[in-house]
């Protein structure tokens, strides 16, 4: 269905603010806008459902800092929701890297997934920096030839500023996200071959013995379970949060780099301008209709959402929030 960005902003926060303050749901909403506005469904206002919906999050105790260095911070999320604690961290990762060419921030104790990386990601791009952000969820996807949950979906996410948009890249390294499980399930859909097993290490099209069993890696190979390998040790024992496991604290980490550390932030532009162009200009496929950039797509969505200050957002999602 079609709605208002504006309506929809006022349902969110209203519905947010039952545990959270107004200025906490707002920056919540800002979030979940933005993957509704960029057509990303399992990232968006999906997760207000399932078994732990954010408005029914009850934070532990507010978000401090554990350790801090000019160049890096630790913090506690105190259970809080991942979308706005990681906002906090990018902004003090741009602060930091603005001030002194780089930094990493780490957060732990975080209550369910940040989302899509790219939002974060992004935020540190437009301050030309180069952006990489990564978090580790509880265990759903299996290791290359094994059948137990012990990597979470992982999903990483680069940027880089250009003259223009910034290059956002990101993905899961799970061949489906968790919340696609969630959206299967709630629209009573099967989700895609070759994507997950069950408890007997079966494959499977159901996606509840999908979150019953295992979800695989991105490329069903040795290299994609390494990345989410890489992923779970970065945002878990790096960042103080669990790893390998279901239950726990979850992670993310975020670091932010200074093009002017080894050239001049124009200088790197321009070299990052100039080679979206030579992409663009490639020779294509004979069935393709034009060569895209990773984040094109959603970026023009967004656009289109915003030109038209409407946003479609799923039927059964909405009804399960907003029955009236």
């Amino acid at each position: 269905m079609n709605i208002a960005i504006t309506e929809l902003r006022t349902k969110l926060i209203n519905l947010l603010s039952k545990n959270f303050s107004e200025d906490d749901a707002a920056k919540i909403t800002d979030y979940l806008v933005w993957a509704e506005m960029s057509g990303n469904k399992t990232q968006g206002i999906v997760k207000l459902t399932g078994t732990e919906p954010l408005q029914n999050i009850i934070p532990e105790h507010e978000i401090r800092v554990e350790r801090e260095t000019k160049l890096s911070q630790l913090i506690n999320a105190g259970a809080n929701p991942a979308p706005l604690v990681t906002q906090i961290a990018t902004q003090i990762a741009i602060e930091k890297a603005k001030e002194h060419g780089f930094a990493i921030v780490g957060v732990h104790n975080i209550h369910t997934s940040n989302g899509a990386q790219a939002y974060y990601a992004e935020q540190i791009a437009r301050n030309d920096l180069i952006g990489i952000v990564t978090t580790r969820s509880a265990a759903a996807v299996a290791v290359f030839g094994g059948i137990d949950p012990i990597f979470g979906t992982n999903p990483i996410g680069f940027s880089f500023p250009t003259h223009d948009d910034p290059i956002v890249f990101d993905t899961a390294t799970s061949a489906l996200t968790w919340y696609g499980l969630v959206v299967a399930k709630t629209r009573g859909e099967s989700i895609p071959e070759n994507v997950a097993i069950d408890t007997n290490g079966q494959p499977t099209t159901d996606p509840v013995e999908a979150m019953n069993g295992a979800l695989l890696p991105f490329d069903r190979t040795y290299k994609g379970a390494g990345f989410g390998m890489v992923s779970e040790l970065l945002a878990g024992p790096l960042v103080k949060a669990t790893y390998g496991q279901v239950e726990g604290e979850w992670g993310s980490l975020l670091i932010a780099i200074d093009p002017n550390l080894l050239v001049d932030t124009n200088e790197f532009k321009d070299g990052s301008t100039d080679l979206l162009r030579k992409i663009k200009a490639s020779r294509k496929a004979d069935d393709v209709a034009g060569i895209r950039i990773p984040g094109e797509s959603s970026a023009n969505k967004r656009r289109q959402a915003e030109m038209s200050g409407f946003v479609e957002v799923d039927d059964a999602v909405y009804s399960q929030l907003w029955s009236d």
